[in-house]
């Protein structure tokens, strides 16, 4: 992978982490919902780079086979956990669950696949697709 894909990656895992320090404790409005998904999609084209619709598909090995460079695996778990973190607010309760649970998984692989721990990743897989 290259250095910017890898530098696109960091960059979208640390936009995530500030946009759900933005969330409040109050139930959002239909169009706050609307506009933080829009937020969580779009990070989740930066990193999948025009191939997110193939990649929900796949099993979690496959999917991380096609992102290849762990950083990226990473970044894609974090959007697929601040999905969740969105469908939570909105009271989506069971699409939520399911959206970490892929979130869970892929950040195993990618742990697997890292070449030294990072702590954010650790926390994610810890807290079953949980950002904090």
């Amino acid at each position: 992978m290259g250095l910017v894909q890898r530098s696109v990656s960091s960059t979208v895992r640390k936009r995530l982490r500030e946009f759900l320090r933005t969330f409040s404790g109050e139930p959002p409005t239909p169009e706050e919902t609307r506009l933080r998904m829009e937020f969580v999609l779009r990070a989740r084209r930066e990193v999948a780079a025009g191939s997110g619709d193939l990649l929900r598909l796949l099993a979690p090995a496959a999917a991380a086979d096609a992102l290849g460079d762990p950083e990226r695996i990473a970044a894609y778990a974090e959007t697929l956990a601040a999905e969740a973190a969105v469908n939570e607010a909105a009271g989506q309760l069971e699409r939520a669950a399911a959206l970490r649970r892929q979130a869970s998984t892929l950040g195993r692989v990618a742990q697997q696949r890292m070449r030294a721990p990072d702590s954010d990743l650790d926390r994610l897989v810890g807290q079953d697709g949980r950002l904090d």
